[in-house]
């Protein structure tokens, strides 16, 4: 499916080419995360030329009643998927996935659900802690893929 490409693409941009430097701001020799707006704009960029390229409709916060999702993404009737970005520093991200997720998804009568959380602290526990909630939900034909993206930064390979 191409919208697993285009989450595969930035992915990859994120964690093996650098992309991640713009979720940060350098503050003396302290890093600190930038807004989650940031990563949804990088992941706009990506999303959006693929789309484009593949006659796909890209829309940035729709509403149809439950409140904004980031992206929905389609083609025709055939084919709406909803992306879902959220950082692990977020402290609503299990909410994001019990709640929101869910709420959107019925409300945009979509096939596919994606919730993209990017890794942005040191620590994994609010990331662990998803995934094991993931495992404890019953499965279902709609049920979101969630996808982690690493974009903790790492020491060069010259450093390492």
């Amino acid at each position: 499916m191409l919208l697993e490409k285009i989450i595969g693409q930035f992915k990859k941009l994120v964690e093996v080419n650098g992309l991640n430097d713009h979720l940060y701001t350098k503050e003396g020799s302290r890093l600190k995360i930038k807004h989650e707006r940031y990563s949804q704009l990088l992941f706009y960029a990506v999303a959006d030329t693929y789309c484009k390229a593949n006659n796909l409709d890209l829309s940035r916060e729709p509403n149809a009643g439950s409140g904004p999702v980031y992206f929905k993404i389609s083609y025709g009737r055939q084919l709406r998927s909803l992306v879902e970005i959220k950082l692990s520093s977020n402290k609503r991200l299990i909410h994001g996935f019990q709640k929101q997720l869910p709420s959107y998804q019925a409300s945009e009568d979509v096939m596919n659900n994606f919730y993209v959380v990017i890794r942005v602290t040191k620590s994994e526990y609010q990331i662990k802690r998803l995934l094991r909630l993931y495992d404890t939900v019953p499965k279902h034909k709609n049920m979101p893929e969630i996808i982690v993206i690493d974009a903790f930064p790492q020491p060069s390979a010259s450093r390492k």
